[in-house]
C-alpha cells in the first residue's frame, strides 16, 4: 500500500491532490487484481483514463502559465501515457478469459506504479522548483471529481502479500550492489495460506449452511496461519495460528456448536424461505435474510455460552469454577497432537469467549485484518527494515500502527496480530514484544488484560534464555550487514 507523503508534493494543490488520486488508483488497482476482482479492476481502468485526460490537461495548464521550458518533453510523456492507459482499456474489454484479465491486471500495476515513480516523482519534481508560491490559475478542466477514499472493503479483496504485487513492488529497488550485499535490498517473504475456492452443490441446506459457517470462520484462521520459514522459533505457534488446529476447531464446531444452531424451530423454518440454489459459500452471507442471519448468529452464540466455566460455591463456603462434560469434550478435541504443533491454554472462559468471535454473519474480518496487514507490513519495512527505495518511517511508527489496529477488531484478537507480526518479521523480536507490552500497562496483570496471549508467549520465552541470544547474535549480525551496505553506498561512484 503506498502512502502520499510530503515529499510527494509538486508544490501545487490541485496537482497534488491529482497526484492523491493516482495513489488510489494503484492501491485500488493492487487490492482488485491481487483480488481478481475483475470488475473492480475494470473500473480503476476507466478511471484513469479518465484521470490521464484531465490531470495531463490541467498540469499542462499550469505548465504553460509559468512558461516551462520543457512543456512539449513534458506534453509527449502525457501523450505516451494517455495511449497506455487507452490501449490497456481497449484490451481489458476485449478479454474473454480470466488468464486474459490477469494479463491486464499484471500491465495495469506495472504501469501505475512507473507512472508514480518515473513520471510524478521523478519528471515533475522537474518543476516543481519553478512553481511560484502561488500557482497561477490553470484552464478550467471539467470531468475530474477530487479524490475520494478507497472504495469500502468487499469480499472480493484479498491479501495484498501475493506474489504478482511481491513481485511487482521489487521493482522498487534501484541500487546494484555486490553479491555478498545484494540480498539486503531483497523485501521480506513470508507463507500467506490462502482458501480454496468457494463451494457450491451442497445436498442439503443444512449441509451449505455449515459450510458456510465455517468458511467465514475459517477466513480469519487462515488470516493467523501467516509465517516466515526463515525464522528459527523455538516456541510453538500460537492455536489461531495453525492448520492442526483449525481442523481440530472445525470438528469440534461440528459436534458441539451445529447442532445448538439446527435446534431452533425458527432456523428451519427461515431456511424453507432462502432461495440457495445458485448460492456458493461465499455468496450465501450476501443473500441470507437478516431473520436467518440473525438466528445463526444466535445459536452460534448460545453454543458457546453452553461451554463457559460456571462459578460455583462449595459446601464450605469457597468458590470454583465447574466445568461442564461438553466442555471437558472441547478441551479433548482441540488438544495438539505433540506439544510443537501449537500452544493452547487449557479451555477457560476466555477461550471460548474467543471461539465465540470468530463468526460474525454482517462482517467478513478477513478483509479488515488483510487491510490492517498491508499497513503493519508497510510501516516495519519502512521502519525496521528499510531496504527498499523507500522513505524511512520515524521510529516507533510500527509500533504505534499496531497499538492502533486495537480497536478495530474484536477485543479478544487484540494479540493475535501481534504474535503474527513475531512469525513474519525478522526484527519483531521477543524483546520488542516485552518492549511494545510496556505500553499496555505498568504491570504484567494489567498488561495481561489486553494481550493474554503474548504474554503467555512471553513467559514460556523467559524459561529459554537461548532465545534471547539468539535474537541478539542476529540482530548483531544485520547491524553489521546493513553498516557495510550504508559504507559502500556512500563510497560508490556517482553515476
Amino acid at each position: 500500500m503506498i502512502l502520499w507523503r510530503d515529499a510527494m508534493s509538486v508544490g501545487s494543490p490541485a496537482l497534488d491532490a491529482d497526484n492523491k488520486k493516482l495513489i488510489e488508483l494503484l492501491n485500488s488497482a493492487e487490492e482488485s487484481v491481487s483480488g481478481e476482482s475483475w470488475a473492480t479492476v475494470g473500473a480503476v481502468i476507466a478511471d484513469l483514463q479518465v484521470y490521464a485526460r484531465d490531470h495531463f490537461a490541467r498540469e499542462e495548464a499550469v505548465l504553460a502559465a509559468i512558461k516551462y521550458g520543457d512543456l512539449e518533453a513534458h506534453k509527449a510523456l502525457h501523450a505516451s501515457l494517455s495511449t497506455k492507459a487507452r490501449l490497456l482499456g481497449e484490451k481489458f474489454a476485449a478479454s474473454a478469459t480470466d488468464d486474459a484479465r490477469r494479463t491486464c491486471g499484471a500491465v495495469l500495476t506495472k504501469v501505475l506504479n512507473e507512472w508514480l515513480i518515473h513520471h510524478v516523482l521523478k519528471h515533475d519534481m522537474k518543476f516543481k522548483p519553478l512553481l511560484p508560491k502561488k500557482v497561477p490559475s490553470a484552464v478550467p478542466v471539467s470531468g475530474l471529481s477530487p479524490p475520494t477514499g478507497l472504495p469500502p472493503p468487499t469480499q472480493a479483496e484479498q491479501d495484498a502479500e501475493r506474489r504478482a504485487r511481491q513481485e511487482a513492488r521489487n521493482k522498487d529497488v534501484e541500487y546494484q550492489l555486490p553479491p555478498n550485499l545484494a540480498h539486503l535490498l531483497d523485501r521480506i517473504e513470508y507463507v500467506t495460506p490462502e482458501l480454496p475456492p468457494p463451494a457450491t452443490g451442497f445436498e442439503s441446506f443444512d449441509k451449505f449452511c455449515e459450510a458456510a459457517i465455517w468458511r467465514r470462520v475459517n477466513k480469519v484462521l487462515v488470516f493467523f496461519q501467516r509465517h516466515n520459514p526463515s525464522l528459527a522459533l523455538e516456541l510453538p505457534p500460537f492455536f489461531l495460528a495453525s492448520p492442526e488446529f483449525a481442523e481440530r476447531f472445525r470438528d469440534a464446531v461440528g459436534k458441539l456448536i451445529i447442532p445448538i444452531i439446527w435446534e431452533s424451530r425458527q432456523i428451519r423454518m427461515l431456511a424453507t424461505s432462502f432461495n440457495w440454489a445458485d448460492e456458493d459459500t461465499d455468496s450465501f452471507w450476501d443473500h441470507v435474510t437478516k431473520p436467518l442471519e440473525q438466528c445463526i448468529l444466535a445459536g452460534w452464540a448460545q453454543g458457546w455460552d453452553d461451554l463457559k466455566l460456571v462459578e460455583v460455591k462449595r459446601s464450605d463456603g469457597t468458590r470454583v469454577m465447574q466445568v461442564k462434560d461438553n466442555t471437558k469434550a472441547l478441551r479433548e478435541m482441540l488438544l495438539p497432537s505433540t506439544p510443537a504443533a501449537y500452544d493452547i491454554p487449557k479451555v477457560g472462559n476466555r477461550e471460548i469467549a474467543t471461539f465465540k468471535s470468530l463468526l460474525d454473519p454482517a462482517n467478513d474480518w478477513s478483509v479488515y485484518l488483510n487491510r490492517a496487514w498491508r499497513i503493519c507490513h508497510d510501516l516495519y519495512e519502512q521502519e525496521k527494515d528499510p531496504r527498499v527505495f523507500q522513505q524511512k518511517a520515524r521510529e516507533g511508527a510500527f509500533r504505534d500502527g499496531l497499538l492502533n489496529t486495537f480497536d478495530s477488531f474484536p477485543p479478544e484478537w487484540t494479540d493475535f496480530l501481534v504474535l503474527a507480526c513475531h512469525r513474519v518479521f525478522p526484527r519483531i523480536t521477543t524483546s520488542f514484544l516485552e518492549s511494545f507490552a510496556r505500553n499496555l500497562g505498568r504491570t504484567e496483570a494489567q498488561r495481561e488484560e489486553y494481550i493474554p496471549y503474548t504474554i503467555r508467549y512471553l513467559r514460556q520465552a523467559r524459561e529459554h534464555p537461548d532465545i534471547t541470544l539468539r535474537e541478539c547474535g542476529e540482530e548483531a549480525e544485520w547491524q553489521a550487514k546493513m553498516k557495510e551496505l550504508s559504507d559502500y553506498l556512500a563510497d560508490r561512484p556517482s553515476k
